[in-house]
């Protein structure tokens, strides 16, 4: 018998009522994506999941709404008339509030709109959703599996996107899929989401580790290459490529990726005796990892919390590599993801993705471009970046260490400057430059801006009002719109005086701090 409600979802809107839709027994589980940041009226129920989830940033959790019971079709594919069935065919269907497209999340990001852009979701994301997902194995039956494939966007788009399902796939599947893999649909929602990962989840959560699974993949160790891969795997670097479409350079994969291996493919165990996948064995020979949701939460111990202790010392902390996960190690993950606010909360916890980022930095430690300045460095060199960041208006201390706060500072500003990307903690050559001279412009120009002036300081206080909500020209003039700005400013902090059109020290320093943010 179906279970036909989703613990603690909110039913407001309800839509069963005028779209009674066709009886199902759940087989399948689908997953889409709303490309928005808030509730859809799904053109009044006519174009509905069963479950929509949206993130709440503040308590870092999903809020699930149910809009059909389980046990009828939903609405959310495309379902031709004279092909094969869809909604109707036993597919239990969730919206994901948020975007797969990479050009949205960009442009979201750079407007500072709240959001989640699921092929780089939080790990209390992917928490609740392989939750929801155990739930439906549990209560509904649907297995814990799925495509091997799941296409970045905008490569999913469309019939031809290479992991779309022939009708006869279709009808047999059994497990999870996205909007890419549905037959008659051409939406390539959800992108490349973590699968793997949420399988993973979902199965710690059931106890169903040795459910076997038709997907192969291996998480990448540090000094991998994809030709050492494929000769363990018995395959071709280009089976291993047409499995993979997210690889554009098959000479950069970096520790902590996760890739999927082709089906004729053996299991992978890298060095070390690290399991072949965060999804759990593909061999029934293969013993199952020991933490299969891959996540080192305060009060762990073992062998991975020593291997995490010593990466997050090479990007600049001074743990005892102990094998304890105690307090000290969770404030040097937390520096790691508020350096990276993709990651998510500052919680403590090493998930899945944190892991992966930590292991990718360390792994990089040692290998950046000439000039180029990172995590664990130390000297003078790093004392003067420090020195020019706190000019800029990302103060850290000038220890000469190049540690989480140096880390979390450089990111900061490189999202401010998209040309320099990505936010990888490193200072390469041109992050450097522009630092300097963002610098030397504070620096040498006046402290006090006024109405009338005209130097390289009132353009850089106009590119920060810009960053902040005050559109304006950045000419590098103190006219009437930036003297308007900084009267706004100064009216909505009364710490700073009275509102005279004057941008005085105290003034660009709170500018230059909100819009670092």
């Amino acid at each position: 018998m179906t279970d036909t409600l989703y613990p603690g979802a909110d039913r407001s809107q309800w839509f069963a009522e005028h779209y009674p839709g066709s009886y199902m027994t759940p087989t399948r589980g689908i997953l889409h994506t709303t490309e928005g940041t808030g509730w859809p009226d799904y053109s009044g129920g006519a174009e509905a999941p069963h479950v929509t989830a949206k993130p709440d940033f503040g308590a870092r959790r999903l809020v699930f709404r149910q809009h059909f019971p389980f046990d009828h079709s939903a609405r959310a594919l495309v379902n031709a008339a004279g092909g094969v069935e869809t909604n109707t065919n036993g597919a239990v269907q969730i919206e994901l509030i948020g975007t797969c497209d990479p050009r949205t999340h960009q442009a979201w990001a750079s407007r500072g709109i709240q959001h989640i852009f699921w092929p780089e979701a939080p790990d209390w994301a992917l928490r609740d959703l392989a939750a929801f997902m155990a739930w439906q194995r549990q209560h509904n039956n649907i297995p814990l599996d799925g495509p091997a494939r799941w296409a970045p966007y905008p490569a999913s788009y469309g019939a031809g996107n290479g992991v779309r399902m022939s009708f006869a796939t279709w009808n047999s599947f059994r497990g999870w899929a996205g909007h890419q893999h549905v037959p008659e649909n051409d939406h390539g929602d959800p992108g490349n989401i973590p699968f793997a990962t949420l399988i993973s989840l979902a199965r710690a959560a059931t106890g169903d580790t040795a459910q076997p699974s038709t997907v192969k993949r291996v998480v990448v160790w540090a000094g991998a290459t994809l030709s050492a891969i494929a000769l363990l795997a018995g395959v071709s670097v280009s089976s291993i490529l047409k499995s993979n479409p997210q690889i554009t350079n098959p000479n950069e994969i970096k520790p902590g990726q996760t890739i999927t291996l082709p089906e004729e493919a053996k299991p992978v165990t890298p060095p070390g005796g690290t399991p072949p996948s965060p999804t759990g064995p593909t061999d029934p020979e293969t013993p199952a990892p020991s933490n299969p949701s891959g996540a080192l939460t305060p009060g762990a111990s073992g062998a991975e919390v020593r291997e995490l202790q010593q990466q997050l010392n090479r990007l600049g902390n001074h743990l005892v590599v102990d094998g304890i996960y105690g307090r000290e190690t969770a404030a040097a993950v937390n520096s790691v993801i508020r350096a990276h606010p993709e990651l998510g909360a500052a919680d403590g916890i090493a998930g899945p993705r944190t892991r992966a980022r930590i292991a990718s930095l360390a792994a990089n430690t040692g290998t950046r471009p000439v000039g180029a300045l990172g995590p664990g460095s130390r000297g003078a060199e790093v004392s003067t970046l420090q020195r020019q960041l706190t000019a800029i208006g990302y103060p850290v201390p000038e220890t000469g260490n190049y540690g989480p706060q140096t880390t979390a500072a450089v990111n900061a500003f490189i999202r401010l400057n998209p040309s320099l990307a990505p936010a990888d903690g490193i200072a390469g050559p041109q992050t450097r430059a522009r630092i300097a001279s963002a610098a030397s412009a504070v620096t040498t120009q006046p402290v006090v801006l006024k109405p009338g002036m005209r130097s390289p300081a009132v353009k850089q206080l106009q590119q920060q009002l810009n960053r902040i909500g005050y559109k304006m020209p950045t000419t590098g003039y103190y006219g009437p719109m930036t003297t308007a700005a900084v009267n706004s400013v100064i009216r909505k902090n009364p710490g700073l005086g009275r509102a005279d059109g004057i941008a005085g020290p105290l003034t660009r320093k709170k500018i230059a701090a909100l819009a670092a943010r």
